[in-house]
């Protein structure tokens, strides 16, 4: 039998040579989950022996994990905004560019009065529960057309104590009626066919709905640019995850559907992620 220690250095040198992303986190991730103890802690015990029953479930985890599973469909969650949120193969892994969006969002005041704000395309729910607890709004609806999402997306709510969200099953804007909001946030599909075949194989767990999208990617963009404003209060913003590759076109095409002040803010690595505009 190994000790911890041993266990993560065997297992993160396996993962590096087979090319997998963040050994080392995932590793230390895998073998909390299969010890049952916070991954702070792991150091402060490294020199624990780990049993053979222990030890058979982290390898377990490993094997997954050298098929390119995702850590956190492993795990069966991962950390956004400095909440838990429990994530299955239903909805995407939230992302730091996602944080990013929501943090944007979090900056905005209007008029010094509680907004409104629809989270489209709310997958997991990591938008809307997070904006919820760490932003001062009137009422947040988090909408998907995925039923099995928005169950992922309720139980992230009622883990996080996040009170004031409703949830609506609907394909885009149509279960709306004319329910209006002042604010319009939006992480959507926008890998194109082609981008798609080309992804790294982790992606190609994750739904593949939530992540492709018609017409060069740009379908979404295009609806939502189109009907985004019979939705939104005067003056309403817009926030929405950019294909970084494609924010030319994107703003193009919310130039052309009469949106105003608009702004493309980069991510951490310096790339187009976020369109900010307003009606």
């Amino acid at each position: 039998m190994q000790n911890i220690y041993s266990l993560l250095k065997t297992a993160r040198e396996i993962l590096t040579n087979a090319g997998a992303p963040d050994a080392k986190a995932c590793a230390e991730i895998l073998l909390s989950l299969a010890l049952n103890v916070k991954r702070s802690k792991l150091a402060l015990i490294r020199d624990s022996i780990v049993s053979a029953r222990e030890t058979d479930i982290f390898n377990g985890y490993i094997s997954r994990r050298l098929n390119r599973e995702p850590c956190a469909y492993i795990a069966g969650s991962c950390e956004f905004m400095g909440y838990e949120f429990k994530v299955n193969k239903n909805v995407l892994i939230p992302r730091p560019e996602t944080e990013l969006l929501t943090e944007e969002v979090l900056k905005l005041k209007i008029n010094a009065r509680r907004p409104s704000a629809l989270d489209l395309c709310s997958g997991s729910g990591c938008i809307a529960v997070s904006l919820s607890k760490l932003g001062d709004f009137e009422e947040i609806t988090a909408l998907d057309i995925s039923a099995k999402a928005l169950e992922i997306a309720k139980e992230n709510a009622r883990l996080n104590r996040a009170e004031n969200i409703n949830f609506i099953e609907s394909d885009m804007f149509s279960g709306l009626g004319e329910k209006k909001f002042d604010i319009i946030v939006s992480n959507p599909p926008y890998v194109s066919e082609e981008e798609y075949e080309i992804l790294e194989p982790e992606l190609k767990f994750e739904p593949a709905e939530a992540l492709k999208a018609p017409q060069d990617g740009l379908f979404f963009y295009k609806l939502t640019a189109q009907r985004a404003r019979f939705h939104l209060n005067v003056p309403g913003f817009i926030f929405l995850e950019l294909n970084a590759n494609k924010s030319a076109l994107i703003k193009n095409i919310f130039q052309e559907n009469g949106f105003q002040n608009i702004e493309i803010i980069k991510d951490y690595a310096g790339l187009d992620r976020i369109l900010k505009a307003q009606i």
